[in-house]
């Protein structure tokens, strides 16, 4: 008893001595907009979001509202309108991309022009969804996120929060969402890039794949942004840099144009 209460007694001090730390990140105020844009061969709603960019850690970006925003292709415009006032957030009418169309996206801030293009590419099917018991004891499953070899970005949607026993529990405990890319290149910071965190779920759980294509210049984007987020920390480091972008000076960020399929698969034991 007497060890514990020494443990105890420590762990108080030691918390009670932690003190905040501010970091200097000797950051400068840019008038930079950064551009999430997206559209899909899927009829629906896009959405381009607009917002400027930060200068401290976990800070929030402020949108960018206001603009005119507008996409076009073989002489059709589609424009895109704010919703809700001040949001940043700017949406279509219900549109669709076409395989083999070159894409262009307008926007006008302040008086300043930004542009991008770039063509849509078709993408290959999604092959039957592959997974394997990794704990028999608690009878849990894990997803093989190897599809193919083509270049892609696949969205996975995981949830088992309508079975029995998970029912009560938080979404953020019965839900997982990850992001997995394939490109045509190897990297070395790749090959070795850290473990991502493992998602176990049980059978039963219900899997949303969705697989977008990419063109090269889209492969080139994300080989920058991945080389400065999930494959930072591995022993082969690159340089840090700017990640490539296919928009107009003054902007950064992609505009995507992709073909996207999508399936729903039932975890059987």
């Amino acid at each position: 008893m007497r060890k514990r209460w020494i443990h105890i007694t420590w762990l108080l001090v030691l918390l009670a001595c932690e003190e905040p730390t501010s970091w200097d990140l000797n950051t400068k105020p840019t008038d930079l907009i950064v551009v999430e844009a997206q559209i899909t061969n899927e009829l629906k709603s896009h959405v381009v979001r607009l917002s400027g960019t930060i200068e401290g850690i976990n800070e929030k970006p402020k949108p960018v509202s206001g603009a005119t925003v507008a996409v076009g292709t073989e002489g059709t415009v589609t424009l895109f309108t704010e919703f809700p006032a001040g949001s940043g957030m700017y949406y279509s009418d219900t549109v669709q991309a076409v395989v083999g169309k070159t894409y262009q996206l307008y926007i006008n801030y302040n008086g300043k022009e930004y542009t991008a293009a770039t063509r849509m590419v078709p993408v290959t099917p999604l092959k039957p969804l592959d997974y394997r018991m990794v704990d028999e004891e608690n009878e849990f499953y894990e997803l093989n996120y190897q599809d193919s070899n083509e270049p892609s970005k696949k969205e996975y949607w995981i949830g088992w929060g309508h079975l029995q026993g998970y029912k009560d529990l938080p979404e953020t405990e019965t839900l997982a969402k990850t992001w997995h890319y394939t490109l045509e290149s190897i990297d070395v910071n790749q090959l070795f890039k850290p473990d991502k965190e493992r998602i176990l779920f049980p059978a039963g759980s219900v899997v949303l794949r969705r697989k977008y294509s990419m063109s090269e210049d889209q492969q080139a984007f994300y080989r920058t942004f991945l080389s400065e987020t999930e494959w930072r920390g591995s022993i082969f480091d690159v340089q840090k840099g700017n990640v490539l972008t296919n928009l107009s000076e003054g902007a950064i960020g992609y505009f995507a144009v992709s073909t996207v399929v999508t399936d729903t698969t039932v975890i059987l034991p």
